[in-house]
């Protein structure tokens, strides 16, 4: 083997659309708290419009493989995590998570910003 080919497996990239790397991105996440959620639509004109769902909340994840988000005793997202797609912050401050959603029966993308401890 050559000293290429081991550099490029020593960092070769996580697959997104595998389903275990989807469940294990949902782990990951699981143990940070909640700031704040916020849903993230089109407005009337095209423009894109955050709106804030919940305040000091956190992550969890059922037996069935759901990623679910409570803030304020409500489940405000829920959704399969081998069909979650999900991508960190260059800040590592909160994550997008676009999926169908088990709560509303509608795919929606969901941002969520963490608590930060210093």
């Amino acid at each position: 083997m050559s000293i290429l080919n081991k550099i490029k497996n020593r960092v070769k990239k996580d697959d997104e659309n595998n389903p275990e790397y989807r469940e294990k991105f949902a782990r990951r996440i699981s143990v940070k708290k909640i700031r704040y959620v916020s849903e993230r639509v089109a407005g009337a004109n095209g423009e894109i419009v955050d709106t804030i769902l919940g305040k000091d909340g956190f992550f969890h994840i059922t037996e069935t493989n759901e990623l679910v988000i409570s803030c304020g005793g409500k489940e405000l997202f829920k959704a399969y995590t081998p069909d979650l797609l999900a991508y960190e912050f260059l800040s590592l401050e909160g994550a997008v998570l676009d999926s169908f959603d088990l709560v509303e029966g509608r795919r929606r993308q969901i941002i969520a910003y963490y608590k930060y401890y210093r």
